[in-house]
């Protein structure tokens, strides 16, 4: 692997620092009310070193679902110990629970609008995870085989999506974690043998 340059270093700091500026704007103020100038003005830049890595603002968005997705493709994926196609659908979405729990619940109320978009997009990453997990359960005769693996999928991200907005409905006044765990050890329970 080719060493950076010093340039190179640089400009990856300093897109990490306007990524970053935009994140914490965003949850302090909500993405709809912040401004490309006010990101680059918290964050010592100029507005034309803000486009010369990102094409507008919402590639903030993108790039956080970017990073989400990575993280589940790469880091849970890997750490799924469950013995069962049941198991392992329990610890992804203790991970989802976690990763969403994490980020705090100001940043998350962000993301969970109807302006959030990504939210449909199909074959992200993350969805693949489970998506695998689902298809080699229903190899293995774990999983009901009535409905395809994009739609539990799609059900079963629905359902705990609905979950995390509940959660954000009620600024975090329950436990997300153990409430995701128990929801959803109950839900698989109906695709499962």
């Amino acid at each position: 692997m080719k060493k950076l340059t010093k340039r190179q270093i640089q400009a990856q700091n300093t897109q990490q620092r306007v990524y970053k500026t935009a994140v914490a704007l965003m949850s302090e103020k909500g993405f709809q009310n912040i401004t490309v100038s006010e990101i680059c003005k918290k964050a010592g830049v100029s507005v034309g070193t803000f486009y010369n890595y990102f094409e507008s603002k919402n590639d903030i968005l993108d790039e956080i679902f970017k990073l989400a997705d990575d993280y589940f493709y790469n880091m849970v994926s890997n750490q799924l110990t469950g013995s069962t196609a049941e198991d392992k659908i329990i610890e992804f979405f203790h991970a989802y629970a976690k990763y969403n729990f994490d980020n705090g619940i100001d940043f998350i109320k962000q993301l969970f609008n109807v302006h959030t978009k990504v939210f449909k997009a199909k074959g992200r990453h993350m969805q693949t995870v489970l998506k695998d997990i689902i298809i080699q359960g229903q190899k293995n005769g774990e999983i009901h085989g009535d409905m395809s693996s994009d739609e539990i999928v799609e059900y079963l991200f629905i359902a705990v999506r609905g979950i995390i907005y509940d959660w954000c409905l009620h600024d975090g006044e329950y436990g997300l974690i153990e409430f995701v765990n128990k929801y959803v050890k109950r839900l698989v329970k109906i695709f499962v043998y």
